[in-house]
């Protein structure tokens, strides 16, 4: 069999997999694929942008809004506001929430074959390998809903793979448009979920190193590369500005001025909430009734739900005996340190969920970090991948039929 048809069967396999997975477990949880959620916050901001308001034109009690100055705010970072906006204009207030989320799962499954591939694994490998990555995390239970928790994390997770692609090392230089797309899309993944930030040292490296290769002294690679960041530095500057218009504070999203953190005197991010947080996500399931049963808030066993975590610390391993290590080997692993000790921060930890959710959003960067330099799946990472998979279909099953 040429090439050129095993690479085709090869991503339509993926895109199958990844979508009936979908399709079924959401069948089975009788969602309706074009049902508008109720929680989606963005599209109350699209129709409010639209009558040209940066507030809401009332309160909603079930949702997560900041209250500030007698005025109501979306409280999540805007950017998925964009997605939702020009389907305002073809469904009002009925968007297809959960579609959009469906849209991104499925897009974020092709991204990650693709970035399988330009690894140099075989059409068959990065097939497997891309159904796991989104499959075989909590990607797939926040998928399979629209609300503006899910929406953040599914658009997050498809900007952050976006990047990574658009930046992955190759053999020639990459493209003038790759090098433009790859910190805008990184850019755009922050107003989605603030810190995936973490990774602009990484995306900054790779843009010194592709600039390096084309430019004679270092420099002038600087000197190249600043064009490249004047869109992401716009984008943050938009941020910045919708933030002062709204609070005062270019930093201020609105999750300070959530009524359980005005009236009721919590902290979002603190150190006080570190252990508490670091001992839940490593709780493990228990058995109850002869069934498999998990803690449905606050994490548990983060490993078991998103087993890249065990693959990529026994790769860690492997290369640090092998001495494998590189400076972006470096870079990646200091990112994603500083990105799980900061969601340990974190109040919540994304309350009622099936395993934990907030630690998906270093899934990407982790998933790229062991195809960079892993030199073929063994026997175990296949048995992690089928658990990953299986466990996360049995998980959103049960969480949203039992509790």
């Amino acid at each position: 069999m040429d090439m050129r048809t095993r690479e085709r069967r090869g991503i339509i396999a993926c895109i199958f997999a990844v979508v009936l997975t979908y399709l079924l477990l959401a069948s089975f949880l009788g969602l309706d694929l074009f049902a508008h959620s109720p929680y989606d916050s963005y599209t109350l901001q699209a129709l409010a942008w639209r009558s040209g308001r940066v507030s809401l034109p009332r309160d909603y009690s079930y949702l997560e809004l900041a209250h500030y100055n007698g005025n109501v705010y979306v409280s999540f970072p805007p950017f998925p506001t964009l997605i939702m906006l020009p389907l305002t204009f073809l469904f009002g207030e009925n968007t297809p929430s959960m579609l959009v989320n469906c849209l991104l799962f499925a897009i974020s499954g092709i991204l990650a074959y693709k970035i399988c591939r330009k690894s140099g694994r075989s059409p068959e490998t990065s097939a497997l390998t891309g159904f796991f990555w989104v499959c075989g995390c909590n990607l797939l239970e926040v998928s399979l809903y629209g609300g503006v928790w899910n929406i953040a994390q599914g658009a997050s997770f498809c900007l952050t793979m976006g990047c990574l692609r658009a930046l992955q090392e190759e053999e020639k230089p990459l493209s003038r448009g790759r090098l433009f797309l790859g910190p805008v899309l990184i850019a755009c993944a922050v107003g989605c979920r603030p810190f995936q930030a973490v990774y602009v040292p990484f995306v900054l490296m790779r843009l010194y190193r592709e600039e390096r290769r084309v430019c004679p002294s270092p420099g002038r690679a600087v000197l190249a590369s600043i064009p490249c960041l004047i869109a992401p530095a716009l984008i943050a500057a938009g941020y910045g500005l919708y933030n002062w218009a709204r609070f005062g504070n270019i930093l201020e999203f609105g999750h300070n001025y959530l009524i359980e953190y005005t009236d009721e005197g919590g902290v979002m991010l603190s150190f006080s909430h570190f252990l508490t947080n670091l001992k839940n996500v490593f709780r493990l399931p228990y058995i109850e009734e002869h069934r498999l049963m998990f803690y449905p808030a606050y994490g548990f066993a983060f490993y078991l739900c998103n087993s890249a975590y065990i693959i990529s610390l026994a790769e860690t391993i492997r290369r640090v005996v092998r001495k494998q290590t590189d400076g972006t080997d470096a870079v990646l692993l200091l990112s994603l340190f500083l990105h799980f000790n900061l969601m340990m921060l974190h109040s919540t930890m994304g309350g009622w969920q099936f395993g934990t959710r907030y630690l998906i959003d270093l899934i990407p960067a982790l998933m790229y970090y062991v195809l960079r330099r892993k030199e073929k799946l063994y026997v175990q990472d296949l048995l992690l991948m089928g658990w990953g998979i299986a466990f996360n279909i049995y998980g959103a099953a049960v969480l949203h039929t039992l509790f």
